[in-house]
């Protein structure tokens, strides 16, 4: 079986698990509690979180006023950028349907931000991730100089995703249950 192939298959088993909006919102607080307790975090001063889909982990719940927020914004050219946001309020509709910073939201370089805080499909304890295929933030990641933090379930920490040289590798993995550290 190709690479791909095997992608693909992971893919499908972990999309297939369902999770209940009562476990989804437990599991997001466990994640968020322990996120808010690393040393990174609390140094951190600007830091890009993402809206969720409803089978990811909720992280919008780490708005801190106290640092510059950013989320991640769909540019013309398939890729993304970083914006910051006032408040949660400011998100709209974006690409896929999925809530970003408005279009007049003030850009920030990637090299400025802290912390990432990256969704996906499955993780692994290399911290290598995978993510739904299109392969945006195995693009943008690199760009990025700060602390990479994957989020994710316990059900989508697996033996070993399979990677290509085009994937990138995070610092850090965060579920309910455990940190993992490169």
């Amino acid at each position: 079986m190709g690479i791909n192939e095997e992608k693909s298959k992971i893919r499908a088993k972990i999309s297939a698990i369902r999770i209940y909006p009562e476990e989804r919102e437990e599991a997001s607080s466990a994640i968020c509690d322990r996120i808010k307790v690393l040393e990174v975090w609390k140094n951190s001063r600007r830091v890009l979180l993402f809206a969720p889909l409803l089978d990811e982990p909720d992280v919008v719940k780490l708005f801190d006023y106290s640092k510059t927020v950013c989320f991640p914004r769909f540019k013309a050219n398939r890729g993304y950028e970083s914006a910051v946001i006032e408040s949660i309020e400011d998100l709209v509709s974006g690409k896929f349907g999925i809530q970003e910073p408005p279009p007049d939201a003030e850009e920030v370089n990637a090299s400025a931000i802290d912390i990432v805080l990256v969704s996906g499909l499955a993780f692994d304890e290399a911290c290598n991730r995978l993510g739904r295929g299109r392969g945006f933030y195995d693009r943008w990641l690199p760009q990025i100089s700060g602390i990479k933090i994957g989020v994710g379930f316990d059900h989508q920490l697996i033996k070993a995703v399979p990677t290509e040289s085009h994937d990138h590798q995070l610092d850090m993995v965060v579920t309910p249950s455990r940190e993992i550290r490169m």
